[in-house]
């Protein structure tokens, strides 16, 4: 059963008069008394009453198909306006996962925002995971796009990726020590402090790099006291004396009351955040939404 046919009909339930269903159709009344034939040969029943050559009556099978045939033709135009608002990537779901640092930086949480607001029809989901989880999500197709950490020589047939921005990496000290009133902070300085650190199984790229910048600058290898889940851990431990962390500097500020945030005087510890996706084009909605992202994270950079 062809769809124009029943929009014909739906017409011409509707007006019950050939000349005027033909006029809004944009149709000589011909072609129209053919299409409503048509339409009741494949379907072997009458449909209207013909009482005289342009007006018309519904007969008992013509009014129980009227309300079927326009739910499905509004359906149908649902299902065409939600094919064409997902092509301009305006609705259907898109999965993001991402470092906790990075779901806490204020642009990542504005994008999400100015998502809801400008696409209410599109879904987006946030997985929260690690940079070393995030690569088999991303090849098992569990995650349409990861924000997170690679080493510098990563490459990976499978992926694509681009950067973001440079993450500045802040080192974390309790509130009372020695270190946290100088006016200085060389990373030599740390060459004794017990580090509190996320596990190198979830973040090796941030565990490799400052064991090489440790090395290289400081000319040790950082002690680990402690191996955490995560970095708010890290800051909680940190507080209650445990020993001294590392982390983005979108934790600054975080229980201020008991931890100092400081940089190196004699090194810039940064790292780039990257956006991954599968190699493949990416979907409307994900660049939409990496769009948002870039132009967010390029306004607060300006705002420094």
């Amino acid at each position: 059963m062809e769809i124009i046919l029943l929009r014909y009909f739906v017409v011409l339930a509707r007006e019950l008069h050939f000349a005027r269903a033909a006029e809004i159709l944009g149709i000589t009344q011909p072609p129209l008394s053919r299409a409503i034939q048509k339409l009741e040969k494949e379907l072997n029943v009458r449909l209207f009453d013909r009482s005289n050559k342009w007006k018309v009556s519904l007969t008992a099978a013509g009014t129980a198909l009227l309300p079927e045939a326009e739910n499905l033709l509004l359906r149908m135009k649902n299902a065409e306006n939600m094919v064409r608002s997902a092509a301009m990537g305006e609705s259907g779901r898109l999965t993001v996962g991402a470092i906790s640092s990075m779901i806490g930086n204020t642009a990542f949480i504005d994008t999400l925002a100015q998502m809801q607001e400008k696409y209410p029809a599109a879904v987006v989901e946030i997985v929260d995971s690690t940079s070393g989880e995030l690569i088999g999500k991303l090849k098992e197709r569990s995650v349409d796009l990861a924000m997170m950490r690679l080493p510098d020589d990563f490459s990976d047939p499978e992926l694509k990726f681009r950067k973001l921005y440079d993450d500045q990496i802040s080192v974390v000290l309790p509130k009372g020590h020695r270190l946290a009133r100088g006016k200085e902070l060389k990373v030599s300085d740390l060459k004794h402090e017990p580090f509190v650190l996320v596990p190198e199984k979830a973040s090796a790229v941030l565990r490799n790099y400052i064991r090489d910048f440790c090395l290289l600058k400081g000319g040790f290898v950082p002690k680990i006291s402690k191996e955490i889940s995560n970095s708010y851990t890290a800051l909680r431990l940190t507080g209650a004396g445990a020993g001294i962390t590392m982390v983005s500097s979108v934790y600054d500020g975080i229980f201020s009351d008991r931890l100092v945030y400081r940089n190196f005087s004699d090194f810039k510890a940064q790292l780039t955040m990257y956006a991954v996706h599968p190699d493949c084009p990416l979907s409307p909605l994900a660049e939409k939404f990496l769009e948002i992202l870039l132009r967010n994270l390029k306004k607060n950079q300006k705002q420094l």
